[in-house]
């Protein structure tokens, strides 16, 4: 007989008859016998925004007559097609981009890197009733997440990209014979260009940020070069605009990639050599804003929100990492042309100001400091009030601002300010 933890906010759909469909599809056989099974959240608050997750462990049989109990761990992902994240799941087309990453081009792209990892298996995906993806649990096989209010260290923010560097060189491979598909899901990161009306959502995470950040600088921020603040200010009218200017630039020159589009450190997850706790490997999961583009998105995201403090005077050092890694996977799938090292460099520079966006509007969540009086969750990122107060946390807090403000100079001195 099977069981199931018995919680409000857990799906009805996520019952016995989805685990046994699953697990005929997987193993090809109409005799499964779904033993015991149980449904808990898979994230904590503010580990995950736009979808709901759970993890459910199975315990079953491969037939009646079998004595042999099996073990298996799914996760799903649920994306809601009502409310605020109904409507932007819509807009950035989430599930329906994930759900080719995981079914079609994965797959394949693991495949070209010569068996590569780089994500769960997806066990299915289906838009109705309900929108899901079911994943093998990457935590079963030994995965987990890193602290995200730490930073990572050098060895950390190497693994990523190397492993940066093996999923685009692949989706050269990939795109060249896929051009249509490329263009069909993979056209537009955050700002769709099929959507008139926008929600809301883009202007309070990014804008609005922008402007709360500005008040802390000039309530907090004592010792901050009064220039700078000022350049800052007359940024935030075109913020957005900019941003969307930068996204979605059109190219000949240089070379395009299959990004992630999202590379926080959320959306990674870790495996250790048991004994010795040497990192081992990583993967990518949330694969819903990948997009064909240049590769200075990946790359500009990651070295903006992964590393610690000690470990960004080492970005050249992670950038020669990412080429290596790139590089050497297209000379082992005899890749007809290589980019060189100043071809990379001018791709980062091209979306470099995707890193000061991602500086003041993505860094910020991914170092927040824990609070009693603040859930970090998708309705509070995109509630104009809710919102407000989480910047206002996550702007005074200690690490970001030791990290930001050398980067605010940074900027200043490259320019990414100027209007």
């Amino acid at each position: 007989m099977s069981t199931a933890a018995v919680k409000c906010s857990i799906p009805e759909y996520l019952n016995e008859d989805l685990i046994r469909n699953t697990l005929i599809k997987e193993f090809h056989s109409n005799d499964i016998v779904v033993e015991e099974f149980d449904v808990s959240p898979a994230t904590s608050a503010g580990d995950n925004y736009m979808s709901d997750v759970f993890r459910i462990p199975v315990k079953f049989r491969l037939s009646p007559t079998e004595k042999k109990i099996e073990h298996i761990s799914f996760v799903v992902k649920c994306l809601p097609d009502t409310g605020n994240r109904g409507s932007v799941i819509d807009e950035l087309n989430a599930f329906h981009k994930e759900a080719q990453m995981f079914t079609e081009v994965l797959p394949k792209l693991s495949k070209i890197a010569g068996d590569e990892f780089f994500a769960a298996k997806c066990f299915d995906a289906t838009a109705a009733p309900n929108r899901m993806l079911i994943f093998h649990d990457l935590k079963s096989l030994g995965y987990t997440m890193a602290n995200r209010q730490a930073g990572l260290d050098f060895d950390h923010c190497a693994a990523i990209m190397t492993k940066i560097g093996k999923l685009h060189a692949a989706s050269m491979a990939f795109s060249r014979e896929n051009k249509d598909l490329m263009n069909k899901y993979f056209n537009f990161n955050m700002f769709n260009p099929n959507e008139d009306l926008r929600t809301e959502c883009i202007n309070v995470v990014f804008e609005k940020g922008l402007g709360t950040l500005i008040s802390i600088i000039e309530e907090n921020w004592h010792d901050f070069d009064p220039v700078i603040l000022a350049k800052m200010k007359e940024l935030q009218p075109v913020y957005v605009k900019k941003l969307e200017a930068c996204l979605t630039q059109k190219f000949e020159d240089g070379f395009k990639v299959l990004n992630h589009g999202d590379l926080w450190c959320n959306n990674m997850l870790f495996k250790y050599e048991p004994k010795s706790q040497k990192l081992e490997d990583v993967v990518f999961v949330d694969y819903q804003l990948s997009y064909y583009s240049s590769p200075g998105v990946d790359i500009n995201y990651a070295l903006s929100n992964c590393p610690n403090l000690e470990t960004r005077d080492r970005v050249n050092d992670l950038i020669d990492i990412y080429y290596k890694s790139l590089s050497e996977t297209l000379k082992s799938i005899n890749y007809p042309w290589i980019p060189t090292m100043a071809d990379v460099q001018h791709e980062i520079r091209r979306m470099e100001f995707f890193s000061l966006v991602s500086v003041v509007s993505i860094l910020p969540i991914t170092m927040m400091e824990k609070t009693d009086t603040m859930e970090v969750n998708f309705e509070n990122m995109i509630d104009e009030k809710q919102a407000e107060q989480a910047r206002k946390i996550q702007y005074n807090g200690k690490q970001y601002q030791a990290i930001v403000k050398p980067l605010l100079k940074h900027f200043h001195e490259k320019h990414l300010l100027d209007v």
